[in-house]
């Protein structure tokens, strides 16, 4: 089976183990956002509040992966 590689930046409030923002991951060929989430160790109940930009577009977990998609991961912060 193919792979492709994406690169993954998240900024400091998401804490994702052994990585660090700008990291290149590996995946299987025609893997989705939720697929590389569920990688990366997001746990199921997490996914939800996580938003995803994919070469600057927002996109959801049913998302295909492309070779070389630049992703962006942010929780969003709200006060008052």
């Amino acid at each position: 089976m193919s792979e492709i590689r994406v690169r993954l930046h998240f900024t400091g409030l998401i804490d994702i183990n052994d990585l660090t923002s700008g990291d290149f991951i590996n995946l299987p060929e025609s893997s989705t956002l939720s697929n590389l989430f569920s990688k990366i160790g997001i746990r199921e109940e997490h996914k939800k509040y996580i938003i995803a930009m994919i070469n600057e577009k927002k996109e959801f977990m049913h998302y295909v992966l492309k070779d070389n998609d630049e992703v962006k991961l942010f929780l969003p912060v709200g006060g008052g």
